[in-house]
């Protein structure tokens, strides 16, 4: 029974008689429990949503630096060489026409590395990377690298955008920078470099088109050289100016015999109708006969033999061909290279700038919320993904 009483006895008032400290060390160490259930309840969606969207806010709010945007546009034209309706010639005016090949030559070209290095060498481009005003990320050369042309071409890639619109051919450009001056200035370079791109591909085609019009007279001129020269050594071989003409006296020749053989044909028949026994019948057929051996050998020495004048003929007249042929294409090389010289007073590709490089007065990036809410957004969706593959796998749910 006793026991029993001493059991009863509340433990408040034996707490109570050593004062106050032991009853708050209780209920603090019993606080301190109960955060640490909730922080270990809570320890993944703290780390992995919580600490993602506080580490955003604090980049995104208070340390990513402003970028100011200048916007340009341009155009890339080359003369139209198709034959146009006079609707068309009237909408398109100046006959000059877009060239979507040649915009992405430029693009290509201001994309590139060549184009990094031009800046960097002529426009300061490093120096405007690197200013003061840049967050420790956003800076060129980062904190823990060394400069190189590598990482400042990925950085140039970044704060470049080109777009080309495919229905009115002009190409977009825009230019990031942590300055104003810095984005228009930036900006500027690169049209200026591009016309220079544009200015050196007009010259090297013009030269190239002169160049291979003079190799092409010079091989023309030494064709027609050889085809004269073939003329000559022929005609000092057969002895023979022109076949042609020569067979020309001989077919007159022909027919002035084959005329006196009918003419002695027609006196002889007459004579032996009227005095069979006339002693000019005989000197009459014998002119007949003479006439025709003579008609005979010109016959031959046109084509009845190896050293005829037919094969002579065929000769010259190939010969001849050739050397018409080679003083064409010579004419025609003396032609081109004339036309390629005034092609090269004219310009084949023109850079028009529809609008200059803006001057900004406001940042346009970072978009500051927007960017809070995707990673924080993205943070809480991998979460759940997360929770979802866990709880599948272990068979309990990760709150």
């Amino acid at each position: 029974m006793l026991d029993d009483q001493h059991r009863s006895i509340p433990l408040a008032p034996l707490m109570r008689i050593g004062g106050e400290t032991p009853l708050l060390l209780s209920e603090e160490l019993s606080q301190w429990q109960s955060v640490r259930r909730w922080l270990a309840q809570r320890f993944w969606p703290l780390v992995l949503v919580v600490l993602p969207a506080l580490l955003s806010i604090l980049y995104f709010g208070f340390i990513e630096s402003d970028r100011y945007v200048s916007e340009a546009k341009f155009v890339v034209r080359a003369p139209s060489t198709a034959a146009l309706g006079q609707i068309a010639n009237v909408l398109q005016g100046s006959g000059i026409v877009k060239s979507a090949d040649d915009a992405y030559v430029v693009h290509g070209y201001l994309e590139s590395r060549d184009a990094l290095l031009e800046l960097s060498k002529n426009s300061g481009l490093e120096e405007m990377f690197g200013r003061p005003e840049a967050d420790i990320l956003s800076r060129y050369p980062k904190f823990y690298r060394k400069a190189n042309v590598e990482d400042l071409y990925k950085h140039y890639l970044k704060f470049v955008y080109l777009d080309y619109n495919q229905t009115t051919g002009i190409s977009l450009l825009r230019v990031q920078a942590f300055r104003p001056k810095d984005a228009h200035d930036l900006a500027a370079a690169m049209l200026d470099n591009a016309e220079v791109l544009i200015n050196r591909l007009n010259e090297r085609a013009q030269q190239d088109a002169i160049e291979n019009a003079i190799k092409e007279i010079d091989f023309s001129k030494e064709r027609a050289l050889a085809a004269q020269a073939k003329v000559t050594e022929f005609r000092t071989r057969e002895s023979l100016i022109d076949p042609n003409l020569t067979s020309k006296s001989m077919l007159e020749a022909i027919t002035k015999l084959s005329v006196e053989i009918a003419q002695s044909s027609a006196q002889a028949i007459e004579i032996g109708k009227a005095a069979p026994q006339s002693p000019q019948l005989a000197t009459i057929r014998t002119r007949i006969a003479s006439l025709q051996e003579e008609v005979q050998k010109q016959r031959q020495m046109l084509g009845g033999n190896s050293g005829a004048l037919a094969p002579k003929i065929a000769e010259y007249d190939r010969l001849m061909l050739e050397t018409e042929f080679a003083t064409h294409g010579f004419l025609t090389a003396m032609a081109t290279l004339e036309s390629a010289r005034q092609d090269a007073r004219k310009q084949k590709i023109f850079l028009d700038r529809v609008a200059e490089p803006s001057m900004p007065d406001i940042p346009t990036y970072p978009y500051r919320l927007l960017s809070i809410a995707i990673v924080s957004v993205l943070a809480y969706l991998l979460y759940r993904i997360g929770a979802l593959l866990v709880k599948d796998t272990l068979g309990h749910s990760v709150k």
